[in-house]
């Protein structure tokens, strides 16, 4: 059965906001209040299955119920349970194999904007597929992989 995860910030959220980083890790709110990429409601849709995760790596606690404010805002038929938050720098495949016990294969797709992830993810087995946008993009050619610019277009390529 195939497993869709994705990543947040830059996939679905739109991260593209002066000193993000610095105030992600310290602004309470920050996360919430942050605006989601065009046709977020497809994947709204396709959660429905339950086959579809959130993996999100956070610098702390705070940052974890910011983004939880998100997802209940934007993909409130994601399972709480197809939530998981990992700390930044964490691999995610081996976090996703240890934390919910999901051998990832072909079948598991994630959807991130950083091309270390996607490349972490396929090395654990699994089908990565880069998030382009105008603040990530593949134009130094690092990621050779799937590449997906329409949040409404996912669902056709996972097919």
């Amino acid at each position: 059965m195939k497993k869709i995860f994705l990543d947040l910030d830059g996939t679905l959220a739109k991260f593209n906001v002066p000193n993000a980083l610095k105030r992600f890790e310290i602004e309470k709110g920050f996360f919430a209040r942050l605006g989601a990429y065009k046709n977020i409601d497809k994947i709204n849709e396709m959660a429905k299955t339950g086959n579809v995760y959130i993996i999100s790596a956070s610098p702390n606690i705070y940052a974890d119920l910011d983004k939880m404010t998100w997802i209940k805002k934007y993909l409130p038929n994601v399972k709480r349970e197809n939530v998981i938050f990992c700390r930044l720098g964490i691999n995610k495949a081996k976090y996703i194999e240890h934390k919910l016990n999901i051998k990832i294969d072909k079948e598991c797709y994630l959807l991130d904007d950083y091309t270390k992830n996607l490349k972490e993810w396929e090395n654990a087995g699994g089908t990565g597929i880069k998030r382009l946008t105008t603040v990530s993009d593949n134009s130094r050619g690092l990621w050779k992989g799937l590449t997906l610019a329409d949040l409404g277009r996912l669902a056709t390529l996972v097919a």
